[in-house]
């Protein structure tokens, strides 16, 4: 399964911070924005197994799209 996140990076050269609004728990930080965007993919990998761990035995996952204004 492959899902998009919007990775807002902060910072400047050397020192980065970042989030992802989708995933409020989620905040990383690296030395370059490619070290930075591979901490943020790695933190969101291990959100979803966390979550796939302490979900209910009889819950289920559904993935919606909702439209939003630009």
């Amino acid at each position: 399964m492959t899902r998009k996140y919007s990775l807002i990076i902060e910072g400047d050269e050397g020192r980065y911070s970042g989030y992802l609004p989708e995933l409020p728990t989620v905040v990383v930080t690296g030395k370059s924005i490619e070290d930075l965007t591979d901490s943020a993919k790695q933190a969101v990998r291990v959100y979803w197994e966390t979550v796939q761990m302490d979900r209910s035995p009889g819950s289920t996952i559904r993935e919606i799209e909702v439209e939003l204004p630009v």
